[in-house]
């Protein structure tokens, strides 16, 4: 391959890590849930103690009903802190970790709060 055709295929594999980021899936088993993997594209946290964390493209109207919830906003997961303090910092550091290095995570909803989705564990993928 020459220098032109590398540079190229480089390029389009740089532009689509974007264009294959998918939304959170749901399934029934387990007693039901849904599972997002990729990019953060933004963390939020509100004076209410909701911390929000933002998925790279919606969920599918369709999607959460497989697992039995119903949400309003689908375009992040939420989670209480006042539910479990101690794991709230972590998963917002972890989040935040990814955030900044551009990592991907792995999360995973089990019910619904306030509309959105409720997650309850992350996962923070291998630096590249």
């Amino acid at each position: 391959m020459n220098k032109q055709t590398l540079a190229l295929l480089a390029l389009l594999m740089a532009l689509s890590a974007n264009t294959f980021a998918a939304p959170p899936k749901c399934y029934s088993s387990h007693g039901g849930y849904c599972q997002y993997t990729g990019k953060v594209s933004r963390i939020y946290i509100n004076r209410w103690n909701m911390i929000l964390l933002y998925f790279d493209k919606p969920i599918a109207v369709s999607e959460p009903a497989k697992a039995g919830f119903i949400i309003k906003n689908r375009s992040a997961a939420a989670f209480n802190v006042r539910e479990n303090p101690e794991f709230a910092k972590l998963l917002y550091s972890t989040a935040l970790t990814a955030q900044a290095s551009g990592r991907n995570v792995t999360i995973q909803m089990r019910g619904s709060q306030s509309g959105y989705l409720k997650f309850d564990r992350i996962w923070l993928a291998a630096p590249k």
